[in-house]
């Protein structure tokens, strides 16, 4: 019995500093548009990460997080809408007849500069992204068919 209890008590001591570590949602394969002092929009390499304990949405360098770029900081309670879209490529897939698709998301918030935040996602994570950002906002994305 003191055999289990000890189990017990171990296990519950290695699982004690998971239970407190950061609910940080993370989301790589993501361009993100960024505009630069001159007007121009480039292409950024980012990644998402959802922080539920922060507050925030954050769009940041996809390999050195952080510490390398910071694209936007977005709380959570100042994103107002979510609009999704999707948009016939431009040239045939390996498939015949199939073209491949690209899959957009603007991030609408008054706390973003230009209001906006323009995103194209990967298509093997787009939907985990969109669930993820509805789960952490309580917002539907609204789906406009063709750009």
């Amino acid at each position: 019995m003191q055999g289990r209890f000890l189990t017990l008590v171990i296990l519950l001591l290695l699982a004690a500093p998971a239970l407190d570590a950061a609910d940080v949602q993370e989301f790589r394969k993501v361009d993100v548009f960024v505009t630069n002092e001159d007007g121009d929009e480039k292409k950024r390499d980012a990644r998402l990460e959802i922080d539920a304990d922060a507050g925030e949405i954050r769009v940041v360098d996809e390999k050195r997080g952080a510490e390398r770029a910071v694209y936007a900081i977005i709380p959570i309670a100042e994103v107002t809408a979510l609009v999704y879209s999707t948009e016939e490529g431009s040239r045939w897939g390996g498939i015949v007849g199939v073209r491949p698709h690209s899959h957009w998301l603007a991030l609408r918030s008054p706390a973003l500069p230009a209001g906006a935040l323009k995103m194209r996602l990967d298509k093997d994570n787009q939907r985990d992204i969109r669930f993820a950002l509805r789960a952490a906002t309580g917002l539907v994305d609204d789906l406009l068919l063709g750009r």
